[in-house]
C-alpha cells in the first residue's frame, strides 16, 4: 500500500497538575496558571470545565504561598500534550515527537517529570519499532501488514480515510483523499471517503475565503506601507516584499512538483483561484458517484462473510449476488466468492461422508 504520513499527533489540552497555584490563608489551593502577583492582588487561570478557563483575583493579604512554574514545568505542558497516534503506518510519523521527548529529557534530566517522559518515550519507541517490524496501526488497532491482494487494498483504504478523519483542515483531508481514491477506490472505505470529501470541500470554500481575505488584506498593507515609506526604508520594504513572494513561489514550485491535485492554502492569488475552481469540479465530479449502491455493496458483502462463517451457504450466495448487482468492483467480492465456493465444496465432502458413514 502507498505510505502517506501522518503528519500530525493528536493533541489533548492538559495543564500540568501542581504546576502552579497559590494556598490561601484559610487552607484552600487554588491551581492554575498565575497571571499576575502585585502588591495587593493575585490572579490565576483556573479551569473551570474542560472547555473552559476563568481568571480569579485574591487579595494578597489573603493568600499564605505563591507557588510558581519552574522552566521544566513550562516545557513539560508541550510534552504531556503528546498521545499516541490512533493511526500508523509510517515509523517516521513518530520522529518529531520522540525528538521532542528526547529534547526534554536531556535538557532537563533532573525535571521531576522525567518518569513521564521516559514512560512516553518507551511507548513512543514501542509502537515506532512495531510499524518498523511491518505493523500498521488503524484507529487504534495493530494489525500485521502481511496482507497481500484485495486485502492489501482493502486495509489501504481503513488506513487513508482514518487519516482523513484525523486531518487537522480540509485541505489536508483532501491531500488524504486523492491519494485514497488513487489507490484504494474500490475498497469498502471509498463511499465513506466521497462523502468526507464533500463535507472538505464546504469547509474549504470557508478556508478559501478568509484566506483570500487576508491575502488581499496583507497586499493592501504592504502597497500602503511603500506609499507611505522614505526612499530607504521603501527598498528594505520591497526587498522583504521580494523574498515572501519567492518564500510563496518556492512552496508552489514543490507542491506541482508532487504531481498532487489538492494543495496546501498558499498566499498566492493563482494558487486561491485555481484551488477555489478545482473544489467546483471535485465537488460536482463526487456528486455524480453512487456512494448509497456502493456502501449497500459493502453491507451485502459484510453480511455474506458473516453468513459463511455460520454456515448460511445458500443465504451468503444470495447476499454475494446482491453486492455484485450494486457494487461489482468491491475489491473484496472476489476473494468472499472463493471462500464461498470452499465452504461449499467443504460442506459437499462432509454430507458424502456422513452418507457412506450412515449406510448399513
Amino acid at each position: 500500500m502507498q505510505k502517506t504520513l501522518v503528519l500530525l499527533f493528536v493533541l489533548t489540552p492538559l495543564l500540568v497538575r501542581g504546576a502552579e497555584w497559590i494556598d490561601l490563608n484559610d487552607g484552600t489551593k487554588v491551581e492554575g496558571k498565575i497571571i499576575s502577583a502585585g502588591a495587593q492582588t493575585i490572579t490565576i487561570e483556573v479551569q473551570t470545565s474542560p472547555t473552559i478557563r476563568e481568571e480569579k483575583s485574591y487579595p494578597r493579604a489573603d493568600v499564605a504561598k505563591v507557588q510558581r512554574a519552574t522552566q521544566d514545568d513550562v516545557a513539560f505542558e508541550e510534552i504531556a500534550a503528546i498521545t499516541l497516534p490512533a493511526t500508523a503506518d509510517d515509523a517516521a510519523v513518530y520522529d518529531a515527537p520522540l525528538e521532542r521527548v528526547r529534547s526534554f529529557m536531556k535538557i532537563y534530566a533532573y525535571s521531576k517529570h522525567m518518569p513521564e517522559a521516559r514512560k512516553l518515550a518507551g511507548a513512543l519507541e514501542s509502537e515506532r519499532a512495531r510499524v518498523e517490524g511491518g505493523e500498521v496501526k488503524v484507529e487504534g488497532q495493530w494489525i500485521s501488514g502481511a496482507a497481500a491482494g484485495p486485502d492489501k487494498s482493502e486495509l489501504g483504504g481503513r488506513i487513508q480515510i482514518s487519516k482523513m478523519k484525523s486531518a487537522s483542515d480540509a485541505a489536508s483531508a483532501l491531500m488524504v483523499f486523492e491519494v485514497l481514491e488513487k489507490n484504494h477506490a474500490t475498497s469498502s472505505a471509498y463511499p465513506e471517503a466521497v462523502k468526507l470529501a464533500r463535507q472538505s470541500i464546504g469547509k474549504l470554500r470557508s478556508d478559501l475565503l478568509r484566506a483570500r481575505a487576508d491575502f488581499d488584506r496583507r497586499t493592501r498593507e504592504q502597497e500602503q506601507g511603500l506609499q507611505l515609506a522614505s526612499a530607504d526604508r521603501r527598498l528594505q520594504i520591497e526587498q522583504g516584499i521580494a523574498q515572501e513572494k519567492a518564500a510563496v513561489q518556492a512552496q508552489v514550485d514543490r507542491a506541482k512538483q508532487s504531481g498532487a491535485k489538492w494543495r496546501p492554502l498558499l498566499p498566492d492569488a493563482k494558487v486561491l483561484d485555481e484551488t477555489s475552481s478545482l473544489a467546483d469540479s471535485e465537488d460536482l465530479r463526487l456528486s455524480k458517484i453512487d456512494v448509497d449502491s456502493m456502501a449497500a455493496g459493502v453491507a451485502a458483502a459484510a453480511e455474506a462473510k458473516e453468513q459463511i462463517a455460520g454456515g448460511q451457504l445458500t443465504e451468503a450466495k444470495a447476499s454475494l449476488e446482491r453486492a455484485g448487482k450494486v457494487w461489482p468492483q468491491y475489491v473484496l467480492l472476489a476473494s468472499l466468492n472463493e471462500s464461498l465456493k470452499k465452504a461449499e465444496q467443504e460442506a459437499a465432502d462432509k454430507a458424502k461422508e456422513e452418507a457412506k458413514t450412515a449406510k448399513p
